[in-house]
């Protein structure tokens, strides 16, 4: 087995040994090192990818699911080709309005396009880190609301009536701009321009350009790591260190990755 650093600060690669040949103790050992850990082609299925990460964390089922009534967790298969344009472009972390979002997020690569398709993760305890210090004065003690956003994704995969229903179910949530990792307690940048609608207590016009800095910062951020996918590969990643986005530039060129999240 080899563990390969990506990134000093952000990203490893596991070649010679299979995801759940590790327990979840070793598994959540490396994600809290490198925040974002991928493991070479593997012939893991839906089946052993949500055994692996059931073991590091509480099941979850996404909001959109359970108001169409689903009670049990499964691996969901993402899409994008044609009819079902990419539209995850941007920085997030997954489902930040739900009131308990998920914790730890893992794919697999199904199918691939012949060029593009990548995903890119960025850090953000640097984030925060490197904020200069006139800004970051202007977020402590800050919250933002996060909502569901231009729901484009949502609606494409699924329909304009559930994601309605879904934006009055969860409305939004209030969360801190500095927050603390909730395994070690460390402090990160926790807005996103996937998912955070504004900063609680200003105006809706100061709030704009103070989170438009924000995301130019993120977008700024030197630990970002891209990753080009192949058929087979397996990843982990810490929803609170990091956010990630997946480039659209495949389309129409056909996308299938395995989704499965814990709490």
């Amino acid at each position: 087995m080899e563990v390969r650093l990506l990134m000093d600060q952000l990203g490893a690669y596991v070649s010679g040994a299979s995801p759940d040949a590790f327990g979840a103790e070793a598994l959540c050992a490396l994600l809290a090192e490198h925040h974002v850990v991928f493991f070479a082609p593997t012939d893991i299925d839906d089946d052993r990818q949500q055994a692996l990460l059931d073991q590091m964390g509480d099941s979850y089922i996404h909001p959109l699911a359970k108001l169409m009534g689903v009670t049990t967790t499964r691996c969901s298969h993402i899409v994008d080709d044609a009819d079902h344009p990419p539209f995850q472009d941007n920085w997030h972390t997954d489902v930040t309005w739900d009131p308990e979002p998920p914790a730890i997020g893992s794919l697999r690569a199904i199918e691939m396009p012949a060029s593009g398709g990548n995903t890119i993760w960025v850090n953000m305890f640097e984030a925060l880190q490197t904020l200069p210090d006139d800004l970051r004065a202007e977020i402590e003690g800050k919250s933002a609301i996060h909502d569901m956003g231009s729901a484009k994704a949502f609606t494409s995969k699924t329909s304009p009536e559930l994601v309605a229903e879904a934006r009055l179910a969860y409305p939004g949530v209030e969360r801190p701009i500095i927050a603390a990792h909730r395994v070690t307690g460390e402090p990160y940048l926790n807005v996103n321009s996937g998912f955070t609608s504004h900063i609680v207590g200003i105006e809706r016009t100061e709030s704009d350009a103070l989170l438009g800095r924000l995301y130019d910062h993120i977008d700024a951020v030197a630990s970002q790591y891209r990753h080009e996918w192949t058929v087979g590969e397996f990843v982990l990643w810490d929803e609170q260190s990091t956010q990630h986005r997946a480039v659209g530039d495949h389309f129409p060129q056909r996308r299938e990755m395995s989704r499965y999240v814990v709490r």
